[in-house]
């Protein structure tokens, strides 16, 4: 008995260490700027994985009522989509694939709809974790990643960085597993990127389209902003209607966006690279119907 006993005790202690080698800094909610897992799955819409930090000056990212990841994600999104926001200390590919992994693995439902959101630099990590991650299908519930901004790639190189799971860039406002991006160029400002060329996909955000076709203002349904330096913190995000206009430049694969120029949106007399408070309203209705789009296609297949 008392060796059955040891052998015990010995088993627990292998089982201890074995767990600590195992954990992973996502297992706490520290390390998470917004985690909706205790929002029960069946709550939500579609779940929302992003990746951002915040500019610098742009407040606590931990404020629980007000921060940038909030701004970017509830406050667009709405009710009804549970979020995931990992706070990556070190932001490279390895950390932020491990992150994602961690969603998919622990929080994410098999076939349960989810899409992916990051912008800028942001977008290129996290779509370079995408290439390293599985799960990414349309039968596990991949609906899009929106990366606007991310380093310009033609339609033909994210199909094939994508082609075992078989996931392409968006072709129009309601097909799923796929990528949607687009380059800002804001108010003609100066762009010296020289991967811009012709050829390079681009899609416009206001209307969906992937030709010359001008996306209108009364087509920008809301731009959402946050700015922290307000002294009223109600009055700390900020919601326009019809706030920009949008059209592809073809010869350049740009987006070329005219906004106006209030002072309270811009930093150092030029809008950041913003796109998803720019065209805020715009995607979260595009997640949602490209998401009502896969349910109605899975509808039709169970009546088969």
């Amino acid at each position: 008995m008392k060796k059955l006993y040891s052998l015990l005790i010995a088993f627990a202690v292998v089982s201890t260490f074995a767990g600590c080698s195992l954990n992973s800094p996502y297992d706490y909610g520290t390390n998470w700027l917004i985690r909706e897992n205790d929002i029960p799955q069946y709550y939500s819409k579609f779940d929302l994985f992003y990746i951002g930090k915040a500019p610098a000056a742009y407040g606590n990212t931990h404020d629980i009522n007000f921060n940038w990841a909030k701004t970017h994600t509830n406050d667009i999104f709405g009710r009804g989509v549970r979020v995931f926001a990992p706070e990556i200390q070190n932001p490279d590919v390895k950390n932020v694939s491990a992150a994602l992994e961690y969603y998919l693995d622990n929080f994410h439902k098999s076939g349960h709809p989810f899409v992916l959101l990051a912008e800028g630099k942001a977008a290129d990590l996290l779509y370079a974790a995408m290439k390293k991650v599985s799960g990414l299908t349309v039968k596990n519930g991949f609906i899009a990643a929106y990366l606007p901004d991310m380093q310009p790639k033609t339609a033909e190189e994210i199909a094939d960085d994508f082609f075992w799971d078989n996931l392409k860039a968006a072709a129009n406002a309601d097909d799923y597993g796929v990528i949607v991006t687009w380059t800002s160029r804001i108010n003609n400002e100066k762009t010296d990127n020289p991967a811009l060329k012709k050829g390079i996909y681009c899609i416009n955000p206001l209307n969906w389209k992937l030709d010359g076709t001008p996306g209108t203002a009364n087509e920008n349904i809301k731009a959402v902003f946050y700015m922290p330096e307000h002294k009223n913190h109600f009055w700390r995000k900020v919601e326009k209607k019809n706030f920009c206009s949008a059209v592809i430049d073809l010869e350049q694969g740009v987006l070329n966006i005219k906004c106006p120029q209030p002072l309270l949106h811009v930093s150092n007399g030029k809008f950041t690279k913003n796109s998803i408070s720019l065209f805020a309203g715009n995607i979260s209705a595009n997640a949602l119907r490209r998401t009502q789009k896969l349910i109605k296609y899975r509808e039709w297949r169970s009546m088969k």
